[in-house]
């Protein structure tokens, strides 16, 4: 019974250990999502031709890690694009995630 559960805890370890992956390209991809972020903040929200390109230039660079298979950057972008939208412009963040609360 003893081993029994020193296997399950020596499960548990191994499955949190490999469900935080990190990437090399973590930072530079975390720096990336925040300047992205905070280069759709500055555009003048009227200007739709303004924020859709401003959007695709983020995609753009989000996809730079998606096309070298590194989901963990694509993550980090991808939080950190989020975080910074949600810290400095709510109402846009709101509606371009609007299920998120």
């Amino acid at each position: 019974m003893k081993q029994l559960l020193y296997i399950a805890a020596a499960v548990a370890v191994l499955l949190v250990s490999c469900g935080e992956k990190k990437s090399p390209l973590d930072a530079e991809a975390r720096d990336s999502g925040m300047r992205a972020a905070a280069a759709l903040v500055v555009v003048d929200h009227t200007d739709t031709m303004a924020m859709e390109r401003a959007v695709m230039d983020a995609k753009a660079k989000q996809s730079v890690y998606a096309l070298k298979r590194d989901s963990a950057a694509v993550r980090a972008f991808d939080e950190a694009f989020r975080a910074y939208l949600k810290e400095k412009d709510r109402a846009l963040y709101q509606s371009i995630f609007p299920d998120d609360p």
